[in-house]
């Protein structure tokens, strides 16, 4: 089969967890077999998919993107597409054509509608915007795909659109977290090598909720003073997508609650020293009370992680009920009790065998991309 993928919306480490998403589609795809790869990609990043190493079935059309990317995916991608006569086109981040201007069946990705439940983190343009836009995919593709079963309920209820969405869930580099010297890699703090740590993986968005995380982690009792807390994640200059002065200056909260020597806040890093930190954390807290799907507390448990998240919207169902939930994902001390109770105890809590086994089949790049494939098939 030809299959094509639409990764125009991309701007490396800027667009949060689409991009991961991404990689591994383009990962799971190339390994498929029979299969045929194009991958639509701006000229400027072509770069980018090199590093992915994705064999001889990867053919990249490099587009110069004519105005933004919502005007070059309307009108200019359908003519390049058309061109090469794929049996199937995957849009990854949430925009269709026009369907009469394509001649090969597309689905589009929908993540998420964050921008419903926290209007205040949005522009009024861009939430405009992002009802337009869904609205027309969920009208032009021929099939709609999102991310979680929750996300899919969410679509329902509030468009109401007799084209229902499908569910596929994300897929997951396992092997971009597999680095066979990770004692090796150089860490932004080479002092957290012999001391025990607590991890968390989310960008500075507000309702990633760290600040609760930072204020629970503060309330630690005595007898644990020697453990730290790793906050990586973009920060608030460089994110994309929603208003970047409505995000939570966590720096500024470690400064106020004293933390400067405790609480380390990297920024971007890269899968090297990501590896490195998934490999040593003590366990892995993750306080968001809003995730399409949650890529994170699922890297964690298929690293072997002990991991403490919430109950809030997809969590329990990416993370299939194996983690550790907090009741109130507001509540400082049942954070900071639920902490300490899992760094005392923490054998109690290390994921077995065989929940590590589940998480990773589950979420193996093949499998997941073997399911768009089924969709062009049928």
């Amino acid at each position: 089969m030809r299959i094509g993928v639409n990764s125009l919306f991309l701007k490396p480490s800027q667009v949060g967890g689409a991009e991961f998403v991404l990689k591994g589609l383009l990962t799971g795809l190339s390994k498929i077999p029979n299969t045929d790869l194009y991958v639509f990609i701006n000229y400027e990043l072509v770069q980018w998919l090199k590093y992915l190493d994705l064999g001889a079935s990867l053919n990249i059309i490099p587009v110069k993107i004519i105005g933004n990317r919502f005007v070059s995916e309307a009108w200019q991608l359908p003519m390049i597409v058309n061109r090469y006569k794929l049996d199937g086109l995957i849009n990854t981040n949430y925009f269709t054509t026009w369907r009469s201007l394509l001649k090969s069946p597309c689905a589009t990705i929908i993540y998420d509608l964050n921008y419903l439940h926290f209007p205040e983190l949005f522009s009024w343009y861009k939430k405009l915007w992002l009802r337009i836009a869904h609205q027309i995919t969920l009208a032009n593709a021929n099939t709609t795909v999102t991310i979680s079963e929750f996300a899919k309920r969410d679509i329902q209820t509030s468009y109401q659109s007799p084209h229902l969405p499908i569910v596929i869930h994300t897929p997951i580099l396992w092997n971009r977290l597999e680095i066979s010297d990770v004692n090796s890699i150089e860490t932004s703090n080479k002092l957290l090598a012999n001391q025990p740590f607590i991890l968390s993986v989310a960008n500075h968005y507000q309702h990633k909720n760290l600040a609760t995380l930072v204020k629970a982690f503060a309330k630690l009792p005595n007898y644990l003073s020697e453990v730290k807390l790793v906050l990586v994640g973009q920060l608030p200059d460089s994110l994309l997508g929603m208003r970047r002065d409505r995000c939570d200056d966590i720096r500024q909260l470690v400064k106020e609650l004293g933390l400067e020597n405790r609480v380390y806040v990297t920024g971007y890093i890269s899968d090297r020293e990501l590896a490195w930190y998934y490999h040593h954390a003590a366990l892995f807290a993750f306080p968001s009370v809003f995730e399409g799907f949650g890529m994170p507390p699922v890297e964690a448990l298929g690293m072997g992680l002990p991991v403490l998240t919430t109950r809030c919207t997809a969590i329990p169902e990416v993370t299939m009920n194996l983690a550790e939930y907090v009741e109130n994902p507001m509540d400082v001390d049942e954070w900071s009790d639920r902490l300490t109770d899992m760094l005392t105890n923490r054998d109690r809590y290390l994921p077995t065998i065989a929940t590590i086994q589940k998480i990773r089949q589950a979420y193996d790049p093949v499998a997941i991309a073997q399911k768009y494939i089924d969709l062009f098939r049928n």
